[in-house]
């Protein structure tokens, strides 16, 4: 075995030791997130830098000019800390659930922005996204289910 999959190895472990985020599926759970928008979006990708941007309402139009319409997922009945909304937040924004929530009430109650809508079922995140061209979100990968949305590419390389 080589020294490099040695520390991969340890490296690995030292982070489930220490709590870090899981990725961990739970029983029923379709894999990871995809991005989604509406089908009429020209977007097809975005850098991690950009959705961070969008998903913390630093970025609140889309380059055509329309307001962007984020949405959460918030999954009923799960481990809060297994949710793909905690995913998402680890995932791009480097933060945990606690870190997002205090971050919004700081944005709204200082006027500074409006946190994503909410949904508790993946159907309905792709009904909203399938209905507004300038809708974002996500959903676990093999939840798509509609004609009028489609995933885009998230360029990890581009987040610092």
């Amino acid at each position: 075995m080589s020294r490099y999959a040695i520390l991969l190895g340890a490296f690995a472990v030292a982070v489930m030791v220490a709590g870090g985020p899981s990725f961990s599926q739970e029983p029923g759970q379709k894999g990871p997130l995809v991005v989604i928008v509406n089908i009429s979006n020209p977007i097809n990708q975005l850098s991690a830098e950009e959705l961070e941007k969008i998903y913390l309402g630093k970025r609140g139009f889309w380059e055509w000019g329309k307001p962007i319409k984020m949405v959460d997922l918030v999954e009923e009945d799960m481990n809060e800390n297994k949710s793909a909304r905690a995913i998402f937040s680890a995932m791009y924004m480097d933060k945990s659930l606690p870190a997002l929530k205090s971050y919004w009430i700081r944005a709204i109650f200082s006027g500074k922005g409006q946190p994503p809508l909410v949904f508790g079922r993946r159907e309905d995140v792709v009904n909203y996204v399938s209905q507004n061209m300038e809708a974002i979100g996500y959903v676990r990968m093999g939840e798509l289910g509609a004609d009028n949305v489609k995933s885009i590419k998230i360029l990890m390389d581009n987040k610092p």
